[in-house]
């Protein structure tokens, strides 16, 4: 197994998950253009946050996750720190500063960059934002000089969308980091952690899908942003296709392009896993039909990734 690949919707009540610059009292959602037509989305910085964060969460007490410095840099270890090891890093280590693959004397300091194995998309809406939005206001109170209460009214876009969100997790990446060997020009991945480890923190990139929660503006806009429509592709070849597959266009998904990318990915992919929610998508007995017309076997979105745990732990050796 080479790559995993996660593509899925979520169906938001009204809420404003990311914002934009906005002004001084209006507090905007960031916003794309596509064909003349603004859309909401959540960047990828504020995905990976919340992944993070949903990791985090749900840590063990003898699992380490650093926290990033004031200089928002990290530890670096890839070994001891699962948070390093995901999602990559760029910090400075000092010399001397003992690291896997420099047991020996030590690493020699500097500045040192770790790509991330876990890749995250945008969230990117697909309902209009016009169509599907309101100007919500609230009233920060405060007390001036003398006890007067006074209270500034900011303006707040908030709405309800479905998004698409990807991931991708490089399964080789994991748990090690490439090596060049300068003699005979080749590059090669050196893993330091055992299989079973390695299992256990790609399990929990997978298990935090469900558990998002982190994002912004949850105090009174409280909304659920876990997916609703999933697929999963363990794959033998790395490759980002499946992100293409759910097209979604006035709530109806495109079954042509479902079709199209599921047969492709299928090449090598020797399993495909689907969740749905039942009421998020307009056509959803069609697209049932078509996923198993495709042999692709469709669950619950809780079953689906709970087979995706499972699929995980007895395949990747």
């Amino acid at each position: 197994m080479r790559g995993i690949e996660v593509v899925w919707l979520s169906q938001t009540d009204l809420t404003n998950l990311n914002a934009g610059e906005g002004e001084a009292n209006l507090i905007d959602i960031k916003k794309y253009k596509k064909n003349g037509m603004e859309y909401p989305y959540v960047s990828g910085q504020a995905m990976r946050y919340y992944l993070k964060e949903a990791i985090r969460r749900n840590l063990s007490s003898d699992e380490y996750m650093c926290v990033p410095n004031d200089k928002g840099e990290t530890c670096g270890n890839i070994k001891k720190c699962i948070g390093c090891d995901l999602f990559g890093f760029m910090t400075t280590i000092k010399k001397g500063t003992i690291l896997p693959g420099f047991e020996e004397k030590g690493h020699p300091g500097g500045a040192v960059t770790r790509v991330s194995p876990v890749k995250v998309s945008p969230a990117i809406g697909l309902l209009p934002f016009e169509e599907n939005a309101i100007v919500d206001f609230l009233t920060r109170r405060h007390r001036k000089a003398g006890g007067e209460m006074r209270g500034d009214i900011v303006n707040v876009e908030i709405g309800v969308n479905i998004y698409k969100c990807g991931m991708a997790i490089d399964v080789v990446r994991v748990g090690g980091e490439e090596v060049i060997d300068e003699k005979e020009r080749t590059v090669k991945i050196n893993q330091y952690l055992s299989d079973e480890e390695r299992k256990r923190r790609i399990s929990k990139v997978i298990e935090a899908i469900r558990y998002l929660a982190d994002y912004s503006k949850q105090a009174r806009l409280l909304t659920d942003f876990t997916p609703d429509v999933i697929l999963f592709a363990f794959q033998d070849r790395y490759s980002h296709r499946l992100q293409k597959a759910l097209s979604l266009r006035d709530g109806v998904l495109d079954l042509d392009r479902l079709e199209a990318i599921i047969r492709d990915v299928k090449n090598y992919s020797p399993r495909i896993i689907a969740g749905i929610l039942p009421g998020v998508i307009e056509n959803e007995e069609n697209v049932r039909n078509k996923l198993k017309e495709l042999q692709v076997e469709v669950k619950r979105v809780d079953e689906a990734i709970n087979e995706a745990l499972d699929y995980l732990n007895k395949s990747l050796k």
